[in-house]
């Protein structure tokens, strides 16, 4: 009789395990890996967690560019950049109970409910970030004062969304000099907007220039040029998986509307999918 309860609960615990292991889901809808410029010098690959948000960034050697960790209500609490797999930059975030930003790297952040704005003033720097309903950047000004110097250092970004696409960005600041840059969209959905939109909301703060390719838009960029006085312009194919999502986007380069080359802009890998 106990040889027979012992087998009765090894079969028991076997099918508890076996039934454990069935509950890991896979969502093929989420993203597990994204390339861009593969085969490049300068090819990165952004690579998601099993809730399908960004957790950091390598080259194709696999080395760290940068890391992104997250708290229980998928805040990312800190944001690391690497150079040569070392540590450069490390911003550790808080939040309040409603998930707003309330310090980085110990500064404090205020935040108004009723203009959607991060601020604050600081001695001689003033910041201001304005948001839209995503909590992704619209405006975004860092200006320092130096009144006895005469020499005032001052950062500023307008982005202009429509229907959740970002039609166009500018930029100009000393460090920087004027930037600028127009998008038009097609119809195939952005899978890196909710992806990123955790990471997005940080950068808003930290780095605009993170929003330079349109990644925070509902909608796949299919023609992107800069000023126009800039002769570059870019025209985006894409390539869909009979399950309508995106698997690639080329990029086609002209100078003064002259083709000058083609090449893979971005690959995408979602979970469950097998990686070369």
């Amino acid at each position: 009789m106990k040889n027979i309860f012992f087998l009765l609960t090894i079969a028991i615990t076997l099918f508890s395990c076996s039934n454990d292991d069935s509950k890991t889901i896979i969502n093929p809808n989420l993203l597990l890996r994204v390339d861009f410029y593969p085969g490049t010098t300068f090819e990165e690959r952004w690579n998601f967690n099993s809730d399908g948000l960004l957790i950091n960034i390598t080259n194709s050697d696999n080395e760290l560019i940068e890391l992104f960790l997250y708290d229980t209500n998928n805040n990312v609490i800190q944001n690391t950049k690497y150079s040569s797999g070392l540590p450069t930059e490390n911003y550790l975030i808080t939040y309040n109970s409603s998930n707003k930003i309330t310090s980085i790297n110990g500064k404090n952040y205020n935040y108004s409910v009723s203009e959607n704005r991060y601020y604050y003033t600081l001695g001689n720097e003033s910041f201001s970030c304005e948001l839209n309903t995503d909590g992704i950047a619209t405006h975004y000004l860092d200006f320092f004062d130096f009144p006895d110097e005469g020499d005032d250092i001052q950062t500023e970004f307008d982005f202009q969304y429509e229907n959740g696409n970002m039609l166009s960005y500018s930029g100009f600041g000393s460090s920087l000099g004027e930037i600028e840059a127009h998008f038009n969209y097609g119809n195939v959905i952005n899978p890196l907007k909710m992806a990123t939109l955790p990471v997005l909301k940080i950068k808003s703060i930290l780095d605009p220039h993170f929003f330079n390719d349109g990644i925070s838009s509902n909608n796949i960029k299919e023609y992107k040029r800069y000023s126009l006085i800039d002769p570059e312009t870019h025209s985006f194919g894409i390539l869909i998986y009979p399950s309508n999502k995106i698997e690639l986007l080329s990029q086609e380069n002209y100078s003064n509307g002259v083709y000058e080359s083609t090449l893979t802009n971005s690959y995408y890998y979602y979970q469950g999918d097998v990686i070369p």
